[in-house]
């Protein structure tokens, strides 16, 4: 999930369309765990720039999922 997100949030987050294809869950599942994964345990690939710019993407789609 965080190797699908990261080569995606800079356009704003992979598609509902791919995410449901891919792991067979709707964009609030989705982001919901991808939020969950960068709180407890975030990628030590990403600076803290670019894993702030991704917490941006998972809330707003997070937000537009309600």
């Amino acid at each position: 999930m965080i190797d699908f997100e990261t080569s995606w949030y800079q356009l704003g987050g992979g598609s509902s369309s791919a995410i449901s294809e891919r792991f067979g869950l709707s964009d609030r599942e989705f982001f919901g765990e991808v939020d969950r994964i960068v709180t407890d345990d975030p990628p030590a690939t990403l600076t803290s720039g670019e894993l702030r710019r991704m917490r941006g993407v998972i809330r707003r789609r997070l937000w537009m999922a309600r």
